[in-house]
């Protein structure tokens, strides 16, 4: 085996051991009982979805997956926040069902967590919608409405995720020049970003293709 590949192993195994585990960790739940005086739900205790030790340490990670933040009163907002949008009636049921999406999604920051938040509620409205519009002896005009406001609903949680990804990548976007000859054969140059790198990839790129036209891209005539 020759010193490359020797490299090239050593980075994919590093690559490995410092990948996150797929599996998720506990997240956390609200338990509230019913008033009888007050006839209300009312919250009694909180408690990790895997019933494991309720630490301090414990709700600080299981905290941080969900909402990005160690810092409770934050972290609590931004799970209120996302719950007022959601469809159950139950604020717990909102609660947890928030928490274990979150979670699930895993927000690297605050902001994160705030728009897979607004994710969250937009979906689960557009379901919703779905659900009312498949109900049996509704008339065409409300089946028709409905089925609008799923798709609008539906259309804005997935315009809402594309916000997500982009914030995530640093608002970077990539360009793929196609350059085909009159032979047939199609070359692909790399990936070209609007950045001053992505200038020189192009150029580099017009050098070895004299005819291609990507330098226009970059104000060049």
């Amino acid at each position: 085996m020759n010193k490359k590949n020797e490299i090239i192993k050593k980075e994919q195994s590093s690559a490995v051991e410092a990948a996150p585990s797929a599996e998720p960790g506990p997240f956390l739940e609200w338990k509230y009982k019913f008033n009888e005086k007050t006839g209300k739900y009312e919250y009694e205790s909180i408690e990790l979805s895997n019933r494991s030790a309720l630490t301090t340490k414990n709700i600080k990670e299981a905290l941080k997956r969900t909402t990005g933040t160690t810092d409770a009163a934050i972290g609590e907002r931004i799970l209120n926040n996302a719950a007022y949008g959601m469809s159950a009636e139950r604020q717990d049921s909102r609660l947890n069902q928030v928490s274990s999406m979150l979670s699930a999604l895993r927000p690297n920051d605050e902001t994160e967590a705030m728009l897979l938040g607004q994710f969250l509620a937009l979906q689960d409205s557009g379901t919703k919608c779905l659900r009312l519009a498949n109900l049996p002896n509704q008339g065409f005009y409300h089946v028709e409405r409905l089925f609008l406001l799923a798709n609008k609903l539906l259309n804005t949680a997935n315009q809402t995720m594309q916000t997500v990804l982009k914030y995530r990548s640093g608002g970077q976007q990539v360009v793929q020049v196609l350059h085909v000859h009159n032979e047939g054969q199609a070359v692909v140059a790399q990936n070209l970003s609007h950045s001053s790198n992505g200038a020189r990839a192009c150029e580099k790129f017009q050098e070895l293709n004299p005819l291609d036209h990507c330098g226009a891209m970059h104000g060049k005539k």
